[in-house]
């Protein structure tokens, strides 16, 4: 059966299928039905819609069931799951064959929609598609040429997640070094703040001010300074509990420095097998080193006169990302995500590296106990002080069909799919929405929510198609110990041929 075919039978079986489910409305309802039935073959106009993941089935149509109802319009959802999806719109396009007026797309294949006409400016009258509702990162990842040509629906990108029970652990062991280490003032600070609390619940604070160290000796406290292991076992627990709090309250590492420091300090505790681990093997766990110091087209990914890799900034990050192999020991052809989580999950790790579908496996692992300790989640730490941290992210979005004649309207079903509708987007398929105000409800989100307004979108440029294997490739070759500077300079001459 040849493709105008195909997409004729999907079509029929659709509106059998929409018969058939009215006619069994009218068998029920009696007369009601069938005003029912009358009043939805006569609605005013009708539009096609095009998506491939299968997840997002119940959101698109429980969607265009309710955006038909409330505009007296006929929304068809149509999955089609073809190896050349591009390609199959096309076809259709041409032929005018029950084409999609409006269509889902990542945003990575916007250059070569629009060269096509596949995807036109949208006209979001509405107003949706600002800042209001979108990061720079989501109205970046749909803009071409200095136009809107699609409406960001939902997003990917990957964050720090940590193990809360192993990380209070090494707080409290940082605490109690720190306190049999350093200077003896620190607890004389604490020391006298116990004494205060001590008397306020006395009843005393009515006359009594603050301590200071002029009015130790009024109180008959030695007035030298009180060292930690002097302390009573009361003091000290309380000293040492004030500590662990001041500690962990800044234990997440914000370099790469500092998760280093808690890698060479944390004792694992029975059932840990490390500090942290990652699937180095997969360039979207791994571009965050870099993502700030490379140029893949500029803020919009669409610029081929601004492509950097090979730079002063990529070369001190790729040196980093090496030396955290020393650390981490992990074997880049011996892992993969999924292994990845199933350690954490397994309580064999204190960080790793995850993107947004965490959030629905590790809710899932808590509920059925296969998971028994409490976990969170934290920004990707920078790579140091000057160098931020930048991820990947990848965009779906929806654009509006060039070939349609029905624009005005695809484009109201697309601006009600990622601003009215955007709320029931992750309950319904666990996808999170580019909407900055869709996830409220899901606290999990709130960090992939930071880090996606912080990415790099992936780029539109046509020739840069094959740039994420490469880029994969040179990871690969850096972690095993190769020379970070003939890599890059390798990387730079591959990414020049892509032009030629």
């Amino acid at each position: 059966m040849n493709l105008q075919k195909r997409i004729i039978s999907v079509i029929l079986v659709l509106l059998l299928a929409a018969g058939m489910v009215f006619a069994g409305r009218m068998d029920m309802k009696g007369s009601g039905g069938e005003d029912e039935v009358s009043a939805w073959y006569s609605r005013s106009d009708t539009i096609y819609f095009w998506y491939s993941d299968p997840e997002l089935s119940d959101y698109i149509n429980k969607a265009a069931v309710d955006f038909g109802e409330m505009n007296n319009v006929h929304v068809f959802p149509m999955l089609i799951t073809v190896e050349n999806y591009i390609e199959t719109v096309n076809q259709a396009s041409i032929y005018n064959d029950q084409m999609p007026d409006a269509y889902l797309l990542d945003t990575s294949e916007l250059e070569m929609a629009t060269l096509t006409g596949l995807a036109t400016e949208i006209q979001d009258a509405a107003g949706v598609c600002t800042e209001a509702n979108f990061s720079q990162a989501a109205l970046s990842s749909v803009t071409y040429d200095n136009k809107l040509v699609g409406y960001p629906l939902y997003y990917n990108t990957s964050a720090l997640v940590y193990n809360k029970n192993y990380l209070e652990t090494w707080a409290k062991e940082k605490a109690l070094a720190i306190l049999q280490e350093e200077a003896e003032d620190y607890v004389l600070t604490d020391y006298l703040a116990n004494v205060n609390a001590e008397l306020e619940e006395a009843n005393e604070s009515d006359w009594v001010a603050e301590l200071d160290e002029s009015e130790i000796d009024h109180y008959e406290i030695d007035s030298e300074l009180v060292p930690y292991r002097e302390l009573s076992d009361d003091e000290k627990e309380v000293v040492l509990a004030n500590k662990y709090e001041e500690v962990y309250a800044t234990a997440l590492p914000n370099t790469l420095n500092e998760l280093l420091t808690i890698a060479n300090s944390f004792n694992a505790p029975d059932g840990a097998e490390g500090v942290m681990t990652w699937d180095v093997s997969d360039i979207f766990y791994n571009f965050w080193m870099i993502g700030d110091v490379v140029d893949l087209g500029g803020e919009n990914g669409d610029d081929k006169s601004k492509i950097s890799l090979n730079n002063e900034g990529s070369r001190i990050c790729l040196n980093y990302y090496q030396y955290l192999n020393e650390f981490f020991y992990i074997e880049a052809d011996q892992v993969d995500y999924e292994d990845v989580i199933q350690d954490f999950i397994d309580g064999k790790m204190l960080f790793t590296i995850a993107s947004a579908d965490v959030v629905e496996t590790l809710e899932k692992a808590k509920a059925d106990g296969r998971m028994s300790f409490e976990y969170d989640f934290a920004m990707i730490p920078d790579i140091n002080e000057e160098i931020r941290s930048r991820n990947m992210s990848t965009t779906s979005a929806i654009v509006i069909n060039g070939y349609s004649e029905k624009k005005e309207l695809a484009n109201a079903f697309a601006a009600y799919l990622v601003n009215d509708f955007a709320g029931e987007l992750y309950g319904r398929c666990g996808k999170p929405s580019a909407n900055i105000h869709a996830n409220a409800e899901y606290a999990g989100l709130t960090v992939f929510d930071a880090e996606y307004a912080e990415s790099v979108p992936l780029p539109k440029i046509i020739e840069l198609e094959n740039i994420w294997m490469e880029l994969e490739a040179l990871f690969s070759r850096i972690w095993s110990g190769e020379d970070v500077e003939e890599e890059a300079e390798n990387l730079d001459q591959t990414v020049n041929l892509f032009f030629l």
